[in-house]
């Protein structure tokens, strides 16, 4: 049975099929960086807290500053009529800015 195994794995690894890549390695043939553990980004990510409410969302933005090092949270209530697409859009937007 192992062998039948190893031949599936080799046939599907060796099909030469350019739109399947390996995510086990570093860079994919194609150049694109892979993310993995060892590595980090050099800025401080943007964190969003989505909550259904009576009446709209509330939508919680998490940031944090190295340089003072305090970390800086915001509240935005999204009204059921607006959409909830273009306010994230703007919150996101706003965020980014006072950065």
């Amino acid at each position: 049975m192992n062998w039948l195994k190893r031949r599936l794995r080799n046939w599907v690894n060796n099909d030469g099929d350019s739109d399947m890549q390996s995510i086990n390695s570093k860079r994919s043939t194609r150049g694109l960086a892979i993310a993995n553990d060892s590595e980090s980004f050099s800025t401080e990510p943007l964190r969003l807290s989505i909550y259904i409410a009576n009446g709209g969302t509330v939508v919680e933005t998490r940031t944090y500053d190295r340089l003072k090092d305090r970390s800086q949270n915001q509240l935005y209530v999204i009204n059921d009529g607006e959409d909830l697409g273009e306010q994230l859009s703007k919150i996101i937007t706003i965020t980014s800015l006072g950065r």
